[in-house]
C-alpha cells in the first residue's frame, strides 16, 4: 500500500514496492514516460519506465565490390542528410493538429517543436564485406581467412584494404577513387582516423573526448565530412561478399562492447545505454560462407558438428551448385540443403526462445546478444537487391513490409523457418521499362550468365536485343539479408510481440534520400517512450508559472550514495523516503527537481536539470499532449528506477 500525505512545497509518500521495478535507461528531452491515472485525493505511485534512448551505435556496412561505384557515390551523398537528421531534426507546429508539415525550426519560434529527439551521442563505425576466400585464390579477393575481417575503420586496420586503398590501389587493375569522391577533409593518411568516430552534442561531456579511444567532435558539419572520410572505401574489394557475417566479427567476435578490459581493435564502439543501428548497403545475396575457424560454439548449439564450405571457393570443385563459377553458387542452390555453403541464419538472429530447459545449449551469440533483454534497441536496415516497388501491409495500423511477398510464403504458418520458404511466391514481374525481376531462389536467367536480378536501375530502359547487356546496372536478390531484416521486423522478440525494428530498401534507386529518412525514422520511433493517459492538473507557482502536485523520484543503483545536484537531484525530505531495500541492497532515494512552465507556451522556463509537465505535441502520437520530460541533464541514469507520485483530482481539462 502506499501512503500518501500532502504538505507545503509538494507531495511526499513513503516509498513501498508495488510489482517490480525495471532498470530504466538513460532518457533525453522532449522523452515521454510511462502512465499515471489520477485519482481523486489519493496517492499514485507508477514506474515511470521511459524506454527512449539519446545514444545511437551507428555501423555502416559497404559492400565494396567492383559493382558498388555508383551505389556508393549515392550513399556519400545523403550521409550529410543523415548525420543532420539526426542531429537536428526538423520542427512540426504545437498550435496545428497533429504538428502539421515538418519544416526548419525558426529561431524564437515558441510555436516550434522537434519532429522527433535528436541524436545528442554518436558513434559511427564503417565495415566492408570483404573476409576474403580463405585457401583459394579468387581474382580481386585475399586468399587467407582475413579479408578485412570485420574490423572497424578498414582503412586503417583491414588487412585486404591496404592493397586497395581509395587513393592508392595497388592490386592488378583495381582502379582509383576519382576526384570528389572523397570530402577534402579526408587525408591519404591510414592513421587519420581511429576505429570509429564520435559526434557529441554536450559541451560538458568529457566522455567525448577520451585520449586515443576515438576522434569526437560537436559539430555535425565536421562530424558528415568525417563520416564520408571512412565510408569512402571505394571499390576493388572482394566480389564474393559476406555481409551477415562482417557484422556478426566486427559486433561479436571481435567484441565491439565498451567494458572495462576490452582489448578488442573494435572496443569501446558499443554502450550499453545505446541504441545499435546497423545499415547495410549491398547488391548482392550474402554469401557468408562456414569456416570453422570462426565457428566458436555455433554448431555445437545447433546440434552437430562444424563442417567447412570454404571449398566453395575452389572453381575445380564440383561439390556446390555451379560447377566453376564461384559467384552463381551464392544463388543456385535450395537453402539448407548439401549445396548451401552458408552458415545457418540462426547464426545471426536466434529465434528460439529462451527457457531454463535450453539455457546451457541454445546459441546465445547472436546480434541480440548485444542487448541481452532489449532487443528494441537493434535496428537492422539495408539497402539492398530487392525490388523498388515493395508490396505492404497493414499490422496493427501501421504500413509494414509484406515480407511473405519477398521471400516466398512460409511453410507450416512459420515465417521464422526461412529454409521452409516458398521462394516460387516470391515478387516477380516486369520493372516499368526496366525489364523482368524476380526474388525467386536458384532463378537462373535462361538468356544470360546470371540469375534474375531483384530490380534495374530506376528509370533505365531494358534492351530486348541485348537482354544480358553490362550497360543496365542491376541488383542481384538479397534473401538472406532480406530474412535478417524479416526477423528484426517481425519476429515475436520483444517480449512476445515484433519490435519492428527492420527494414529494406531498393538499391536500385536512383535516389537514397527516401531510404535514409525511413532509417531515420526507424531510429526516431525508439527515442520516445510512452504517453500519459490523461492531463495532469497543473497549479500556478507565485510567479504564475505553471506546476503539478507530483515528484518524479528516482532510485539509485546499489553502491551509489550521493543525490547529484549539478542533475538536478536532491535528498528527500523525510528520513523514510531516503532509502529503499530490496532483493540487491540498499538503494538510495533521490527527489528531481520540477521546473515550472510557462502557461503560455508550456515550454520549461528554465533549462536547470529536472523534469516538467510536457503539454506539446508527442511526433511519434500527435494525439498525445500530455508526457513527462527532462531538461539537460536531468533525465534518468542507467541502471535506476524512477517512479511518478502525483496526488490529483480527476480531471481531463488543463
Amino acid at each position: 500500500m502506499i501512503v500518501a500525505r500532502k504538505r507545503a512545497g509538494g507531495v511526499r509518500s513513503a516509498l513501498a514496492v508495488v510489482g517490480a521495478m525495471g532498470a530504466v535507461a538513460l532518457g533525453c528531452l522532449d522523452r515521454p514516460v510511462a502512465a499515471v491515472v489520477p485519482v481523486v485525493q489519493s496517492g499514485v505511485s507508477e514506474v515511470v519506465k521511459n524506454e527512449g534512448v539519446e545514444k545511437v551505435d551507428l555501423l555502416m556496412v559497404v559492400d565494396n565490390s567492383g559493382s558498388m561505384a555508383e551505389n556508393q557515390a549515392n550513399i556519400m551523398a545523403q550521409l550529410g542528410p543523415l548525420i543532420d537528421q539526426l542531429t537536428n531534426p526538423p520542427c512540426i507546429s504545437r498550435s496545428t493538429p497533429g504538428g502539421g508539415t515538418p519544416h526548419t525550426c525558426m529561431a524564437g519560434n515558441m510555436d516550434d517543436v522537434p519532429a522527433y529527439p535528436a541524436v545528442k551521442d554518436l558513434h559511427v563505425g564503417v565495415i566492408s564485406t570483404d573476409l576474403g576466400t580463405p585457401g583459394f585464390m579468387v581474382p580481386g579477393c585475399d586468399d587467407t581467412d582475413r579479408g578485412d575481417n570485420g574490423l572497424l575503420n578498414p582503412i586503417r586496420s583491414g588487412f585486404a584494404l591496404q592493397t586497395h586503398l581509395p587513393w592508392a590501389p595497388r592490386r592488378p587493375n583495381a582502379v582509383t577513387a576519382p576526384a570528389g569522391f572523397r570530402p577534402a577533409a579526408c587525408t591519404n593518411d591510414i592513421n587519420q582516423f581511429p576505429s570509429f568516430i564520435t559526434f557529441c552534442s554536450n559541451a560538458a561531456d568529457a566522455s567525448c573526448d577520451v585520449p586515443g579511444m576515438n576522434a569526437s567532435t560537436r559539430d555535425p558539419m565536421v562530424f558528415a565530412d568525417w563520416f564520408k572520410c571512412n565510408a569512402g572505401i571505394f571499390i576493388n574489394g572482394c566480389g564474393l561478399e559476406a555481409q551477415l557475417e562482417s557484422v556478426w566479427r566486427a559486433l561479436v567476435e571481435n567484441d565491439a562492447r565498451a567494458v572495462p578490459g576490452n582489448t578488442s581493435p573494435n572496443a569501446g564502439f558499443l554502450r550499453e545505454d545505446a541504441l545499435l543501428a546497423i545499415v547495410m548497403l549491398s547488391d548482392e545475396e550474402d554469401g557468408s560462407v562456414r569456416d570453422c575457424n570462426h565457428d566458436n560454439g555455433f554448431s555445437a548449439a545447433a546440434g552437430g558438428s562444424c563442417t567447412d564450405a570454404k571449398d566453395v571457393y575452389n572453381t575445380a570443385s564440383g561439390a556446390w551448385a555451379h560447377p566453376t563459377n564461384p559467384d552463381l553458387r551464392f544463388y543456385l542452390y535450395t537453402p539448407g540443403d548439401s549445396r548451401d555453403p552458408n552458415w545457418n541464419l540462426d547464426r545471426y538472429v536466434n529465434t528460439v526462445p529462451s527457457t531454463p530447459a535450453n539455457a546451457a545449449t541454445r546459441w546465445n551469440k547472436d546480434l541480440l546478444s548485444l542487448k541481452p533483454g532489449r532487443p528494441e534497441r537493434i535496428i537492422f536496415a539495408a539497402i539492398a537487391g530487392v525490388p523498388l516497388n515493395i508490396q505492404t501491409t497493414m499490422s496493427g495500423g501501421n504500413t509494414v513490409i509484406n515480407w511473405d511477398s519477398l521471400l516466398g510464403a512460409p511453410a507450416a504458418g512459420n515465417p521464422n523457418d526461412f529454409l521452409g520458404r516458398d521462394s516460387s511466391m516470391s515478387a516477380s514481374g516486369m520493372q516499368e521499362t526496366a525489364g523482368p525481376f524476380s526474388m525467386r531462389a536458384a532463378n537462373m536467367d535462361p538468356m544470360c550468365s546470371h540469375v534474375v536480378p531483384a530490380c534495374r536501375r530506376q528509370g533505365s530502359t531494358y534492351d530486348m536485343t541485348r537482354p544480358c547487356s553490362n550497360a543496365q546496372y542491376m541488383a542481384f536478390p538479397s534473401r538472406r539479408i532480406v530474412e535478417i531484416a524479416r526477423r528484426f521486423d517481425e519476429a515475436p522478440l520483444c517480449g512476445g510481440q515484433a519490435c519492428r525494428n527492420g527494414v529494406v530498401t531498393s538499391i536500385c534507386s536512383t535516389n537514397f534520400g527516401v531510404a535514409m529518412r525511413t532509417i531515420v525514422q526507424k531510429i526516431s520511433a525508439r527515442l520516445t517512450g510512452k504517453c500519459l493517459p490523461r492531463v495532469l492538473q497543473v497549479t500556478p507557482d507565485s510567479a504564475g508559472n505553471n506546476t503539478v502536485s507530483c515528484l518524479v523520484r528516482e532510485i539509485l543503483p546499489v553502491g551509489t550514495a550521493t543525490c547529484d545536484t549539478t542533475r538536478g537531484r536532491r535528498v528527500p525530505e523525510l528520513d523514510a523516503d531516503r532509502t529503499f531495500v530490496d532483493a540487491e541492497g540498499t538503494h538510495t532515494v533521490c527527489d528531481i527537481n520540477q521546473i515550472a512552465t510557462n502557461p503560455m507556451t508550456m515550454s520549461p522556463i528554465s533549462t536547470d536539470p529536472g523534469w516538467y509537465y510536457d503539454r506539446s505535441v508527442d511526433p511519434q502520437n500527435p494525439t498525445c499532449t500530455q508526457r513527462i520530460s527532462f531538461t539537460g541533464s536531468g533525465a534518468p541514469g542507467p541502471g535506476t528506477t524512477t517512479r511518478l507520485e502525483c496526488i490529483q483530482s480527476v480531471g481531463t481539462g488543463s
